[in-house]
């Protein structure tokens, strides 16, 4: 009887959190350089995404970086299948001028536990010329 309490206290812990989780943590993704290539990936636990329920906003605009979600190509018996992954957005692309970039993850959770559940994350991207 014991070994059962802590059990049951650990799973209703488990299911009672709600916030989802944004790794990495904090406020910002790595700085980007003007002109060089761009990659980051932020992954978001604890919730049920789609693509009906989750937007990405990056301002100001024209900056040269874009959102998608993680695609994953399958094939299995000659037939291809894409899979979009909203749990992991990827920024990528060029920086196009020194300053401060804002990438705003919006939307709301689906699901049976907790739906509707409120899904707000701001990041900063720091863009720096070259160093020469």
């Amino acid at each position: 009887m014991k070994k059962i309490i802590p059990f049951i206290l650990f799973l209703i812990s488990a299911c009672s959190s709600t916030a989802p989780n944004f790794l990495p943590g904090g406020n910002n993704l790595p700085d980007g350089i003007v002109g060089q290539d761009y990659l980051a990936e932020v992954e978001i636990t604890n919730v049920i995404l789609f693509k009906e329920n989750v937007g990405v906003n990056i301002s100001p605009q024209n900056t040269g970086l874009k959102w998608n979600p993680k695609v994953t190509k399958l094939e299995r018996g000659g037939a291809e299948r894409v899979d979009e992954d909203y749990h992991y957005i990827r920024i990528s692309g060029k920086p196009k001028e020194v300053g401060e970039v804002l990438v705003h993850i919006n939307g709301y959770s689906m699901g049976t536990t907790t739906p509707g559940s409120k899904i707000d994350k701001v990041y900063v991207i720091k863009v720096k010329t070259a160093k020469n």
